[in-house]
């Protein structure tokens, strides 16, 4: 009887940003729509998970039971454990597995092609798109529009004409610009709770919330030119 697997799910690049798949026969592919740096550290984050001791990945650390990915059959575990102390603590230090580095080399062959790969493929465009979703992914970042611009300016793999750049610049600006807007009213808020509205606060929160208004406006300002750019585009 043919084993039947826990779950069956459909991934598409709709729902997911990075999806490879290892076949039991045939070569793995892969399909990404993050910028190639983005993607490469969430390799490296898979990459490091597995290099960490048995028990010791953030996965088992947050479930208290062996990580399915790197740790084995919970079996094989406790059976290292029940041989003896020495044998479990070299089942604890143990390589991963010896396929995982032909994985990733074919998984970083398949995202970063050879220079003749390159050579004959025409190279892709960034474009507002991309940055976009460069700035969904950062989301959880301490300042998602820096880490964006980082982003975009380690991907030299991606061509852009003037008029790329500028959407580019617009759309990481507009997003830089709302994230002042933000603070300005935090700052606000924060004013008129602890002092209230008195005769002494009055002016001070005047200015914040005029200062709050006119970010606000560059900001729209700046994502009303981005979407005429785009409308104008073929």
């Amino acid at each position: 009887m043919n084993r039947v697997p826990d779950a069956v799910a459909v991934a598409s690049l709709d729902t997911h940003r990075l999806i490879v798949t290892v076949p039991n026969d045939g070569p793995a592919e892969v399909s990404c729509n993050l910028p190639r740096p983005v993607a490469a550290s969430v390799l490296r984050q898979i990459a490091d998970g597995l290099d960490s001791p048995a028990d010791r990945c953030e996965t088992a650390l947050a479930t208290g039971r062996p990580c399915p990915v790197h740790d084995g059959p919970a079996a094989a575990l406790l059976a290292a454990a029940e041989a003896g102390p020495a044998f479990a603590r070299g089942m604890a230090k143990a390589q991963r597995p010896a396929g995982l580095d032909a994985l990733l080399d074919h998984v970083a062959a398949a995202m970063f092609p050879a220079d003749d790969d390159q050579a004959a493929e025409e190279p892709d465009a960034l474009t507002a798109e991309d940055v976009r979703a460069a700035l969904d992914f950062n989301t959880e970042e301490r300042d998602p529009a820096l880490a964006t611009l980082r982003d975009v300016l380690l991907d030299t793999t991606a061509t852009r004409t003037p008029e790329q750049a500028l959407a580019a610049a617009r759309v990481i600006l507009t997003a830089h610009t709302r994230q002042v807007a933000a603070l300005v009213e935090a700052h606000y808020r924060a004013t008129r709770t602890r002092f209230g509205l008195t005769r002494s606060s009055r002016g001070l929160l005047t200015g914040y919330e005029g200062a709050r208004k006119i970010v606000t406006a560059y900001a729209d300002g700046l994502a009303d030119e981005q979407a005429l750019a785009e409308q104008a585009t073929p």
